[in-house]
This record gives structure tokens, sequence and C-alpha cells, in this order.
């Protein structure tokens, strides 16, 4: 009858651990990809989950038969968990946290420590030491060479002056957006008068004002709304997930009149900037070439109109 409740209780244990690591992880997968990657939160959620694996490792090999356990080899993932977040230090201070652990579940599930059971517990002290060292290495050098494979793929899509996404980016970017069938308004926005300043405040200044555009598109047009890129020299594309030229105006207007509040230049010899805008609404039989042409041509009507301008096809809004 004592055996019949131990085997009820650790049952039930067991299943409520499973069922709370179950809702846990639907919970902090739902919220973490709506995260962004750089977010305090998505760090602290995708970290405390080496801690939850630790906890329910402790848990489930006392449950399953102690240090003899089946399930025993799951130490070597909480490991190697923990060193693709700190690397080599990181699996090291999991190894001594898992020996910790692993100790105290001899002395509370096992009964002690018996002579006969030394060498099977020195031999899973070595193993968890050589995973922790050796897989703890090659995490690392594995980690390393993902990052700087992020950093490159990063600056072979980025624009270094602007910080905003290349031409290139655009047209992987326009080539999705049509294969997603997603309705969408193509912008494409040229720097008036962007020579003169050139020639009359010098390159510096230019690339100053090509900064604050990249900066100012980045913070006016929310990610899920869509993306500017730089499509070269003064020019820049939109893609804007949305057809309702009201909300595409109120959002490039609010821009421009940001634009034209920014000084640049000296104390002595400042100056303000505009820049001209032609918009197109995808037409469903539109290829990407046709749209862009199409934007273009509304980009040169705006200059042809005096610049400072929206024109949506047949209108414009100034």
């Amino acid at each position: 009858m004592k055996y019949y409740h131990q085997t009820t209780l650790d049952l039930i244990i067991f299943m409520s651990l499973f069922v709370f690591a179950v809702i846990y992880m639907g919970i902090t997968e739902f919220a973490i990809h709506r995260s962004p990657i750089d977010s305090a939160f998505y760090r602290y959620t995708t970290r405390t989950g080496v801690l939850l694996d630790y906890v329910a490792f402790v848990a489930i090999i006392s449950l399953t038969g102690g240090t003899q356990s089946p399930v025993y080899p799951i130490a070597y993932l909480v490991i190697l968990h923990a060193s693709l977040y700190w690397s080599l230090a990181g699996a090291m201070v999991a190894t001594l946290m898992v020996i910790l652990g692993y100790i105290g579940v001899v002395i509370t599930v096992d009964g002690g420590f018996m002579i006969e059971d030394l060498p099977r517990h020195f031999f899973n002290f070595a193993f968890l030491i050589m995973v922790g060292v050796i897989g703890g290495i090659i995490v690392a050098r594995e980690r390393k060479h993902f990052v700087e494979k992020g950093i490159f793929e990063n600056l072979a899509k980025k624009d270094y002056l602007t910080g905003l996404c290349n031409h290139r980016s655009f047209q992987e970017e326009m080539k999705e957006t049509i294969a997603r069938r997603q309705q969408f308004t193509l912008v494409m926005g040229d720097i008036d008068y962007f020579k003169r300043i050139n020639d009359q405040y010098g390159h510096q200044a230019g690339d100053a004002v090509l900064r604050s555009i990249g900066t100012l598109f980045d913070s006016s047009i929310p990610t899920e709304h869509g993306s500017a890129f730089r499509y070269g020299g003064e020019e820049f594309v939109i893609i804007l997930y949305t057809q309702d030229r009201h909300f595409a105006s109120d959002l490039l207007n609010q821009f421009r009149e940001k634009l034209r509040a920014i000084e640049f230049g000296t104390d002595e010899d400042k100056f303000h900037i505009t820049m001209s805008f032609g918009a197109a609404v995808r037409d469903k039989e539109q290829s990407a070439t046709e749209l862009v042409a199409t934007a273009d041509a509304l980009l040169y009507e705006a200059k042809e109109q005096g610049r400072d301008r929206l024109v949506w096809g047949s209108y414009s809004l100034p």
C-alpha cells in the first residue's frame, strides 16, 4: 500500500511537471516569436529556459530511479543548451550545477554513495566534465561561426551609410511580397536638389543628410506596415503593406513634415531639405519591373510639378 501511494505521488508530480513544461514552452514560444530578437524579454526568456531544463532534469531523474534513471542523458543536453548562450563558461557552470544536482539525487534518492557504485559515479562525473569541456568548445566555435556569418549577411544586405536595407534586399523583398500575393504599395522617393547640397555644403553634409533620412525612415515606418530601402544615390524606395491610399499618404506626409523640421549644416549656415515621392498601388497583373517603372514615373512627375510632394497616379497630394 505504501509503495502504491508513493508511486501515485511520483506520477502526480511527474505529470504536474510535464503539464507545467508544456504550458511554459507554449507561452514562451508564442511570446518570443512576437518579440524583437534584441529585446530584454527575448534574452531573459530564452536564457531562463536553461534553468527550467536543469530543474526538470533533477526532478525527472529523482522520480525515475535516481542516478540510474534511463533519462539521465538529459544532463548532456542541459550542458549543451547552456553552452549555446554562454559558450565554454556556460558549459562549465552547467556541468558544475548538474554534478551538484547529481550528488543531491544520490543522497536523497539513492541512499548515499555506496562503495559498489563509486566506479559508476566516477565515470558519470568524467563524462559530464568531458561533455562540458569538449561540447562547450565545439558549440562555442560553431556559435562564433554562426554569429560571424550573420554579420557578413547583414553587411551584404544593409547600406552602410543610411543603415537601411540596400537595393539587393529591396529586390528580394519585392519578389517575396509578390510571391505571397500580399497587397502592397510601392513608393519611390528622391531628395530634392541633393546635388546642390553636395556642391554648396560638401559631401560630408550630403552624407549627414542621407544618415538622417535613414534614421527617420527607420523610426517613421513601423515594421508591420512596411520597409524602407536605399535604392541608390539619393533615391529611396518603400514597400507599404497596404493598398489604402489615405493611410499610406498620412504615413508619408508625417515623414515629410518631420524631415522639413530637421536643420542641417552649421550654426552660421543652416539649411533644410525636402523629398519628392511617387506612389503606385500594385495591380495584380503587374510584374516587379513594371511596378518600379510606374512608381519611378510618378516620382518624375512629382519633381516636374515642383518637388516636395507626393504623387499618386492620376492626382497629387502636395
